[in-house]
């Protein structure tokens, strides 16, 4: 480089090197950005919540009040999507093998206990395969019968079992009405014969009819035909008497003790499910089941809201995978 100086050559290739180095770092500033820019904050689309029973059930009373209150919280779109059939499990499998980001979820219930002690292969784990968001609502079980059947209380239904068994109708085999009716009739003195039905609907027609000698499901099921005289109300399944049912005793007000049940409702994600959406599901949800007008729609469909965590559900589903499974090996009821 003719005219030009050591110093200054030196001084040129410093200069570039600089720039170099200068535009190589804002170039891994800007690339180290973009995750941060282009992650979009949860829920930036609709959420789907999967419903594994038919529209227009007992357990759609509870589901979409819910999930609209759920939805107005989180600021998204939450659509009900009901997916039935093989008592509960193609819809619970399909939530099981969904994506796990948060934009399917699960309104589950107790069939998390139920199932895999009556079906080899219900296509879930409810342990390995979800995450317990939040306990959503409970319902108490009731037995009710034929109204003009002989007995006008539990002490008599039980006089009257010892000669020949009381038919009870049930949603189905499997349900926790048939499992408890089954555990009633193992371990206390009253003598019941399950008769399955698909629904409950069809099970408490035919309690009303007399085709069965009684029918054991939800209270919020029961509670305007024993209001009108349709069925007659034996005993609530609870620890104590419902509102809805104020008159009706307890099982152990009426005589036999130490046996509750009810049916619950949880709200769940698939297993893998980030920490912070778990987080921001769990947050949401309580203000939901907090909130005055959703607790009162609630109690409205016959159910009582139930403000527990992920723990709340987590225990429930393993006390009821125990209590169900002696009872289904203890009556050696057959698995499918």
């Amino acid at each position: 480089m003719q005219g030009t100086s050591a110093v200054q050559v030196i001084a040129s290739r410093l200069a570039r090197r600089t720039f170099v180095s200068f535009g190589a770092l804002a170039v891994a500033v800007f690339a180290a950005s973009l995750p941060a820019f282009s992650q979009q904050a949860y829920p930036s689309r609709p959420i789907r919540m999967i419903v594994p029973f038919p529209p227009g059930g007992g357990f759609d009373t509870v589901a979409r009040p819910f999930a609209e209150k759920l939805g107005s919280i989180l600021k998204q779109s939450i659509v009900v999507d009901n997916r039935a059939g093989a008592g509960g499990n193609i819809g619970t499998a399909e939530a099981a093998r969904a994506a796990h980001d948060g934009y399917t979820i699960l309104f589950a219930n107790e069939i998390l206990g139920t199932n895999p002690n009556m079906y080899k292969s219900p296509g879930f784990d409810p342990i390995k395969d979800f995450i317990p968001i939040a306990m959503v609502a409970t319902t108490p079980l009731v037995l009710a019968t034929y109204p003009n059947l002989p007995a006008k209380n539990l002490a008599e239904l039980v006089a009257l079992s010892a000669k020949d068994p009381i038919t009870y109708g049930t949603p189905g085999i499997g349900t926790s009405p048939h499992l408890f009716g089954e555990l009633l009739n193992l371990k206390t003195p009253l003598k019941l014969r399950h008769i399955p039905y698909r629904g409950t609907g069809p099970a408490i027609t035919d309690a009303m009819g007399g085709q069965t000698n009684a029918v054991l499901t939800t209270a919020s099921s029961l509670t305007q035909h024993i209001a009108s005289g349709k069925l007659r109300g034996i005993a609530i399944l609870s620890e104590k008497r419902s509102p809805l049912l104020p008159d009706l005793p307890t099982l152990e007000e009426a005589g036999i003790k130490g046996y509750t049940h009810d049916v619950w409702y949880a709200l769940m994600v698939p297993a893998g499910t980030p920490r912070d959406v778990v987080l921001q599901l769990r947050d949401a949800a309580m203000s939901a089941l907090r909130s005055p007008d959703l607790a009162d729609r609630l109690r409205k469909a016959g159910v009582e809201p139930s403000i527990g965590d992920d723990n709340v559900v987590a225990r429930r589903i393993r006390d009821d995978l125990l209590r169900w499974g002696s009872v289904v090996g203890e009556a050696n009821i057959p698995r499918d």
